[in-house]
């Protein structure tokens, strides 16, 4: 059977009614399947042959209500179903005549145990490709999950997911121990309603109504404890919400069950909430993995001091880095494997896998991991393997500030760079032919200032600020700066430039570069940029080329960081080797690149013009010429 076809006709019929989405699509196929599907069990839960979609068929009027009454019996008749169909089912946007039409679809169909459940994953499939705004759920790629799994390589025991949403990862593993022939015990927790419910009944359709699942917040009120004492399991995985807000910050404080002992919580964001709760889930051998955005592998403040806590506990294993945009996902995320039971050699080491290349293209420019990449990455994983610019050990005190970015440690040796397309870089030449030093000992770093609402634009203003917009093809614009009156300018004089210093633009996809004009007036930099102030050692446009060179620009997008916004900061740049010559030689070098710049830049002038004067002689011959005149200056 063509699953996909027959989900189209249904989505298809149901798109017609008014005020209803996508996800009151999803929600009334799972219901009225999960009836006809029971049908299949009904010696198994002793069910009379009322409850079948043939007897509403009979009805043929009031369906909405009398669906709902059969949904309600099955609930009160299955003890795994208690609930459940109240959160997706409190009301119907669907007309009888819908409703019949769906009834007598879903009712044709005559799928064994075996295609109901393939049926349903066809179903949740056509829905996790679906915009998440469509559909009220967000859900993790089927790669991501099946990845995840593998990296487990569970035995038999108890698997966990504290946020698991549709189920698809729980599901993942119920189909692992499937194949290897493992017991595996299930356990979940959803906070969403709708998606705790859908989530059960797709377990219904996979045979694991033995499945414990909870309704509940998973921070505040995690399910599975015993007093003060967490539940604990061998192994968990779980993709929770990023950059979810901390509603309940005082209360997590206070935990109960000492869950965030590692270091105090952020109030901005709760994703190290969720990755210690994973790991106080875990039992004394437990593994976890966890679906994580780059954000919270490198974000200061408290959460760099938890993850220097994690690390020197040793429970972090692996950081493996994945490509972006990733089916489902619009921002980069990350696998990042905890273990508390790593094997001897492993002890004091993460292992950093870059997976970024390893996809194949999908629809709508996403990224998908086929199954040999996910076959390829978890060889990588178990065997320990390292491969040049793919996967490294790195020992733990030799984490970079407790940066956990795959991209810190494992470079790739290409990149696209404007205008010359790939480029493969070799850095270690440079190091051997050419004398380098960190650009930390070329001179010294500043900040721009961050311009509040308090600080009006105004012709009159005492101070010029250059923004983004500002510089243009590598040349700052200096004579459109806008003017500010700045209210607070206790350390305004820190911010100030000087003719001769290098900007480097900080945030945002694109590195500009400009060195600061001859000048008038007091200018700032915005926050937007780091400035240099450099030393006799080296000419600022020199060094401005070199920045701007495919090395130089290799060099500066590989410190890059951020979830969103690409970020540079100043512990970034200092240690950018850059190649040194003496002066006078750099001097005389730039002077005869900038002349011989200045005449490449008038012989194309001078043929645009030639260009445009052969083609208006060619519109004198075709007799076209006295049918315009130019106005804007150009003969």
């Amino acid at each position: 059977m063509n699953y996909e076809h027959e989900l189209s006709y249904l989505f298809d019929m149901l798109r017609g009614e008014a005020g209803a989405s996508v996800g009151n699509s999803l929600q009334m196929i799972m219901s009225v399947a999960s009836v006809k599907f029971l049908e299949l069990h009904k010696e198994q839960y002793n069910l009379p042959n009322t409850l079948a979609l043939e007897s509403l068929l009979k009805e043929g009027a009031f369906l909405a209500e009398k669906l709902k009454a059969m949904l309600t019996e099955l609930e009160e008749r299955i003890p795994f179903l208690k609930g459940v169909y109240e959160p997706i089912y409190s009301s119907s946007p669907f007309s009888d005549s819908t409703l019949y039409r769906l009834f007598s679809r879903i009712h044709s169909l005559a799928l064994s145990k075996e295609q109901w459940t393939e049926f349903i994953e066809a179903l949740f499939a056509r829905a996790s490709h679906a915009d998440v705004y469509a559909t009220g759920f967000a859900s993790t790629p089927n790669s991501v999950n099946e990845l995840g799994i593998r990296i487990l390589q569970m035995q038999s025991g108890s698997f966990y997911d504290g946020t698991f949403g549709l189920a698809g990862t729980l599901c993942a593993a119920h189909h692992y121990a499937l194949q290897n022939d493992l017991e595996i015990s299930l356990y979940g927790q959803e906070f969403h309603p709708q998606a705790w419910a859908l989530g059960k009944l797709r377990l219904l359709f996979h045979g694991r109504t033995d499945a414990q699942l909870a309704q509940g917040d998973t921070l505040t009120r995690p399910a599975f404890a015993e007093g003060n004492q967490l539940k604990k399991f061998d192994y968990v995985m779980m993709d929770f919400p990023f950059g979810m807000k901390m509603n309940n910050y005082e209360a997590l404080m206070n935990d109960p069950y000492h869950r965030f002992v590692y270091g105090k919580l952020p109030r901005t964001s709760a994703d190290m909430a969720f990755v210690l709760h994973a790991l106080s889930s875990l039992n004394e051998k437990g593994k976890a993995v966890l679906v994580v955005p780059n954000g919270t592998l490198f974000r200061g403040g408290p959460e760099a001091v938890i993850r220097e806590h994690l690390l020197a506990a040793d429970v972090i294993e692996a950081v493996i880095a994945l490509p972006a945009p990733l089916d489902n996902t619009a921002i980069q995320t990350n696998l990042l494997v905890l273990n508390k039971n790593k094997a001897a050699e492993r002890k004091g080491k993460v292992l950093f896998i870059n997976a970024e290349n390893e996809y194949e293209e999908g629809g709508r420019r996403r990224k998908h991991l086929g199954e040999e990449h996910v076959r390829k990455i978890a060889e990588i994983y178990h065997n320990g393997l390292e491969i040049e610019e793919i996967s490294k050990f790195v020992a733990v005190r030799d984490i970079q500030e407790t940066n956990l970015l795959s991209s810190r440690y494992l470079q790739s040796s290409e990149l696209e760079i404007e205008p010359y397309g790939k480029v493969k870089f070799h850095l270690d030449r440079i190091k051997k032919s050419t004398q380098v030093q960190p650009l930390k000992q070329l001179g010294t770093f500043y900040r721009g200032i961050n311009i509040s609402a308090k600080d009006s634009e105004t012709e009159t203003g005492e101070y010029r600020v250059i923004k983004l917009s500002d510089v243009q093809n590598g040349e700052l614009l200096i004579e459109q700066l806008a003017s500010y009156e700045i209210k607070n300018n206790a350390k305004i004089e820190s911010y100030l430039v000087q003719e001769g210093d290098i900007i480097i633009s900080s945030r945002g996809m694109g590195i500009k570069v400009a060195v600061i004009p001859p000048h008038e007036g007091k200018v700032l930099i915005s926050h937007n940029f780091i400035g240099i102030r450099l030393n006799q050692t080296i000419d600022p446009f020199y060094l401005k080329t070199f920045l701007e060179s495919p090395v130089g620009q290799y060099l500066l997008l590989s410190k890059q960081v951020g979830t969103n916004v690409s970020i540079l900061s100043i512990k970034d740049l200092e240690d950018i080797p850059v190649p040194m010559l003496p002066l006078s030689e750099q001097q005389e070098m730039m002077k005869s690149y900038l002349q011989e710049q200045e005449r490449i830049e008038q012989r194309i002038k001078q043929l645009q013009q030639q260009q445009h004067e052969t083609k208006l002689k060619l519109y004198e011959k075709m007799g076209i010429r006295s049918g315009f005149e130019t106005i804007g200056g150009r003969v």
